[in-house]
């Protein structure tokens, strides 16, 4: 007499052999992009499990790629638009990504991880304030203080979207396991926004590199009684990069008579690309790069979402000011610039001229 098998079961087992590739040491990404054509996707780590780049060429919209995760790697995917996307690789897994076109919802699935993060996604896609935010992010941790979104979840919503006060943050992490505490995203980003080094500090030890290997130290780049404006930008995003840097230029001849010391300063992770986008440039100061990508020290402390970003620092090299928009930087620079020498000269001092870093 044969046993019928419930209906629940077999659905039950076809979701875990879908979910499955078949090599139990492989993850597999299948995805469509909307409208992607045949460009790319660079894929970058969230932290230093994955300190490489990786390019996914896309075939009329569409792609497979595949990895070799150590257990759980977290990834963020750069698409065509500029948009990020994070996804989650775990070992035997394969997952799914469709990216619409426009605003339309993203939709990841397969795996563990990526469908914590499918659901926190989608639960808050009306938020509006930190206190939503922090408290869906607690119940993730109820339910799970071991799993391995957590972390980037901090860093996406609270850091970045909210900019939400250290308290916040610290209450969080203090609800992870241990393990999780001590993994390497949160001890980064312990380091950098809840140590010595944040917007109200100066990054007196954050150091990068020229296109020689030089390294720097941002602490002696300029004059220390100039301010400072770095563009943040990366070879990835294309013309808009270069377009970033080329009205800075335009700025430098406008306050020429201004205590002002400009860099431009990418946040590209592969050092090939970025020499390869600076030849083509004429532009009259060092061009510096930070291989961390979006976990540089630069964008942590100026919690910086978006590139290119104009980050203005004074004297002391604490974040004054930062946007990505050219004409409202104009404005500000006018605004804080003009003031200071004005005092200067009732003080029967002579504005001093622009001091770039040159080449």
């Amino acid at each position: 007499m044969r046993t019928r098998i419930p209906a629940f079961i077999l659905a039950i087992v076809a979701f875990v052999v879908a979910a499955c590739n078949g090599n139990k040491d492989t993850f597999v990404l299948h995805g469509t992009v909307q409208d992607g054509g045949n460009d790319s996707i660079l894929v970058v780590g969230i932290d230093s499990r994955f300190e490489r780049t990786d390019t996914i060429f896309l075939n009329k919209g569409q792609f497979k790629w595949t990895f070799r995760p150590d257990t759980v790697t977290a990834l963020l995917l750069i698409l065509p638009d500029g948009r990020r996307q994070p996804v989650f690789a775990e070992k035997g897994v394969s997952a799914t990504l469709e990216i619409p076109a426009g605003n339309e919802k993203v939709r990841l699935s397969g795996g563990y991880c990526n469908d914590i993060y499918q659901s926190y996604y989608l639960a808050s896609l009306n938020d509006t304030c930190v206190e939503q935010a922090s408290a869906r992010i607690d119940s993730v941790i109820t339910k799970d203080p071991f799993n391995e979104v957590t972390p980037y979840l901090i860093y996406e919503q609270m850091v970045l979207k909210y900019h939400a006060d250290e308290k916040d943050i610290q209450r969080l992490i203090s609800r992870m396991s241990g393990n999780m505490q001590d993994a390497p995203y949160l001890v980064a980003l312990k380091a950098e926004f809840l140590g010595t080094e944040n917007s109200t500090a100066p990054l007196s030890s954050y150091a990068f590199f020229d296109s020689t290997g030089t390294r720097h130290l941002f602490a002696n780049i300029g004059d220390l009684s100039d301010k400072l404006l770095v563009c943040v930008w990366n070879s990835w995003e294309g013309q808009k990069g270069f377009d970033a840097r080329k009205q800075m230029e335009k700025l430098k001849s406008k306050y020429v008579d201004r205590r002002l010391s400009i860099i431009d300063l990418s946040i590209d992770v592969n050092r090939d690309l970025w020499k390869e986008a600076i030849k083509k440039d004429s532009l009259s100061w060092t061009s510096y790069i930070d291989q961390h990508g979006w976990h540089s020290r630069i964008v942590r402390t100026a919690k910086i979402q978006d590139t290119p970003c104009f980050v203005l620092f004074n004297e002391g090299r604490r974040v004054e000011y930062k946007t990505g928009n050219i004409d409202e930087l104009d404005r500000k620079l006018n605004d804080v610039l003009s003031r200071k020498d004005l005092n200067k000269e009732k003080n029967g001092n002579k504005p001093i001229k622009l001091r770039t870093v040159f080449e």
